[in-house]
Parts: structure tokens; C-alpha cells; sequence
């Protein structure tokens, strides 16, 4: 067995002596569970989005809000994408001895760009013939993946998140190839250790001295450090990423925790999820002081709490699928939902936004709630004629 079977036992060859409960984890990108949680993060942030569309009935905004989080379920897309990218590099330097960075970059690319600028070309037609606008630096954020930079247009404003996933994809695979910190624990943890005070400090500082975005110097500090910043976002992903480290190293133990206590980490995961109701409950929020302090820790770790609480249902459905709690993740036309889950929340808000927007004040089927219907339909079209394509070609880059 070579050093990097030795380092990381549950890519070798070698079948792991887990449980029965465990599943062994594939040797492949297509990880049990993962379309699952996608199909889950897709919902919530439709969920979210359908508040905005035309005719929704306002008394339904209650229920709506407690059920969709929209922001929670980019959160769950952003642990996913820092667990499956190290995943694979992972893999990948199991293989090889080291990750081709200029590989790497090219199978991301055709992920994420063929769909990602299809749909800029509609926003450019749209505004080309509707009344349909949005400003010149939405433009530049858009084509220079810092949208997180710059907030303008609903239809285009969820192109934020793509931003911060590709800035992550620039450094984290450098910072990876060069520094090698998932080669031991002390490295893992001093990375997420970092990533989560950066966050925290981050939130707390907006927190505490709210910035105007109005004006050069606010504009930067918003860009840098706001809600949308990659800074803001760090520990969500960099979760993901040491949650790959601990299967891909402790494979065994982990199986064998959940073997031995099957309910402990929903338990946990759950209660992590549910920190910042519980922070916001009416009761503590009654008591001056501890209001105030419960609504500070929500602000600065609310998020951090709920991605690592997400982190560890993921982790556990992974290593276990066949768990009652997971099954429905695995179910065919769940992971379906799961895989179309990229074109759909490119494509979406170009159907939640008002018709107004586009002067066709007529359109029922941009209204609540028959906008979903052209949302799937333009995602299912986009996948299979534009993305597929295109995923086909990654096999050079392997």
C-alpha cells in the first residue's frame, strides 16, 4: 500500500472492516445522498424566491418564511461544494501522487460556465428588447464572477453565490497543492479554525458598526466584507472541506460512531440547525439582556452553527444511506431534482421576477405559483442540451 493509500484508507482498495450499517463509500464523484441534499437546497431557496413572484398571497408569507430558508439552502450548496471538491482532489491524489491544478480548473469550467453564461446571454436579450435592465456594474460583477460584490437586480442578484463558489474554486485547490493541509489534523483544524474566526469576526464587526454601502469606501467594505462576501462565507465551506478530510482519513471510526449511536447525530445536527430559532425564541428574547446577547451569537455563529449541523447529517448519510432518516435522498426522482439542481437555481429567477419587469404584465405563467413550471421545464431543456454536452468532456481532464 503506498503513503497516500496509508494516509487516506477509504480510497484504497483495501474494503473497510465498518458495519453493516456503514455502506463503503464509492470511489467515485457520485457519492450516495449528495443529489439528495441538493434536491433539498433547490426547494428551500424556490421556497424562498416564490415571496417574490407576482400574486403570492401575503397571508401565506408566515408559513412560507418558517419553512424555506432560501439563504440556509445556499449554505447546504456551499458545505456540499467544500466537501465534494476536496473529495476529489482527494481521489485524485490518491491516484496520481498530486491534483493537475490546470485539469482542475478545466472540468470546473465546464460545469459551471456553459449554463452560467447561456443564461447572462438571455439577461443580455432580455434587456436588449424589454424594459428589462440592470446596471453596468451588475454586468462587470456577473462576467468576473464578483456579483457578491455588487447588489443590483433581483433577476440576476442570486448570481451572487456563484461568485463565492468560484473564488473558493481559485484558492482552495492552490491552497491545497501547495500547503497540503488535509495531510494532518493539526493543519485541518488551523485551517478551519481560521476560516471560522475570519467569518465570525467578519459578521461581528457589520454587526456592530453597520457600514452604508453609499459612497466609494462603503461600497468596498461592503463588497469585502458584507453579507455576500466570500469572507462571510468561508467557514460554511471550509466545513465541507475538513468533513471530506475526516471520511477520507477516518473512514472506519466514523462508520463505526454511527453504527454504535445511529441517533446521535441527527440529534446534534438537528438541534446545531435549529441554534438560531432557538437563540430568536420569545422567551429569552423577553429578557433584555440575554436578548441581546442570544440575538449576537446568532448573528456572529448562527451560520456557522447551522452548515456544521448540516455538515454532519451529510456526513452521515454518506457513510450510511441506508439509515431510515436518508433513504428518501437516495429515491430516484429526489436525486433527479438533485442533478438538475445547477440549471435550476441558474435558471428560476428569471421566472420569479414580476412580468412587469420585462413589460408583459399579462404573463400568468411567470405568477405564483405556475412559475415553477417553466423554471423545471428551461432546467430540464438546459441540462440535458447544454449541460450534458459539455460534462461529457470532463473525461479529457481526468
Amino acid at each position: 500500500m503506498n503513503a497516500a493509500a496509508q494516509q487516506y484508507p477509504c480510497l484504497s482498495e483495501a474494503k473497510p472492516a465498518a458495519a453493516t450499517v456503514a455502506a463503503a463509500v464509492p470511489r467515485s464523484s457520485r457519492l450516495p445522498s449528495l443529489d439528495g441534499w441538493r434536491a433539498l437546497s433547490i426547494l428551500m431557496v424556490l421556497g424562498e424566491h416564490t415571496m417574490h413572484s407576482r400574486a403570492f398571497p401575503e397571508e401565506m408569507r408566515p408559513l412560507v418564511t418558517q419553512l424555506c430558508d432560501g439563504h440556509l439552502g445556499v449554505r447546504f450548496f456551499f458545505v456540499l461544494s467544500g466537501f465534494l471538491i476536496t473529495w476529489l482532489m482527494l481521489s485524485e491524489e490518491h491516484r496520481s501522487g498530486t491534483v493537475n491544478l490546470k485539469h482542475f480548473f478545466a472540468r470546473r469550467a465546464l460545469r459551471i460556465l456553459p449554463v452560467y453564461f447561456a443564461f447572462l446571454a438571455v439577461l443580455a436579450l432580455l434587456q436588449a428588447t424589454t424594459p428589462f435592465h440592470q446596471s453596468l456594474s451588475a454586468w462587470f460583477g456577473s462576467l468576473t464572477f464578483t456579483r457578491n460584490w455588487f447588489y443590483d437586480h433581483h433577476t440576476s442578484n442570486h448570481l451572487w453565490s456563484i461568485s463565492v463558489e468560484e473564488q473558493f474554486y481559485l484558492l482552495w485547490p492552490a491552497y491545497f497543492v501547495f500547503f497540503k493541509p488535509h495531510t494532518s489534523w493539526k493543519k485541518c483544524f488551523i485551517l478551519l479554525a481560521s476560516m471560522v474566526v475570519l467569518a465570525v469576526l467578519n459578521r461581528a464587526y457589520f454587526y456592530y458598526h453597520p457600514v452604508s454601502p453609499a459612497g466609494l469606501v462603503g461600497k468596498l467594505q461592503t463588497a469585502l466584507f458584507g453579507n455576500w462576501s466570500f469572507f462571510n462565507n468561508a467557514d460554511t465551506l471550509a466545513i465541507g472541506c475538513v468533513m471530506a478530510v475526516m471520511l477520507a482519513r477516518e473512514r472506519q471510526r466514523v462508520s463505526s460512531f454511527v453504527t454504535a449511536h445511529p441517533w446521535l447525530m441527527p440529534a446534534l445536527g438537528l438541534l446545531l440547525l435549529s441554534a438560531p430559532p432557538i437563540l430568536h425564541h420569545p422567551q429569552l428574547q423577553s429578557v433584555p439582556a440575554l436578548g441581546g446577547i442570544c440575538t449576537a451569537i446568532d448573528v456572529c455563529t448562527g451560520r456557522t452553527l447551522q452548515s456544521l449541523g448540516f455538515a454532519l447529517l451529510m456526513l452521515q448519510s454518506v457513510v450510511a444511506p441506508q439509515m431510515p432518516l436518508y433513504r428518501i435522498l437516495n429515491f430516484g426522482p429526489v436525486a433527479k431534482i438533485g442533478v438538475l439542481s445547477y440549471s435550476i437555481y441558474i435558471w428560476q429567477q428569471l421566472f420569479c421576477t414580476k412580468p412587469e419587469t420585462y413589460g408583459m404584465g399579462g404573463a400568468w405563467w411567470i405568477t405564483h405559483p405556475f412559475w415553477i413550471l417553466p423554471s423545471l421545464a428551461v432546467a430540464v431543456l438546459s441540462y440535458n442540451c447544454l449541460e450534458k454536452p459539455f460534462l461529457s468532456l470532463r473525461h479529457r481532464f481526468r
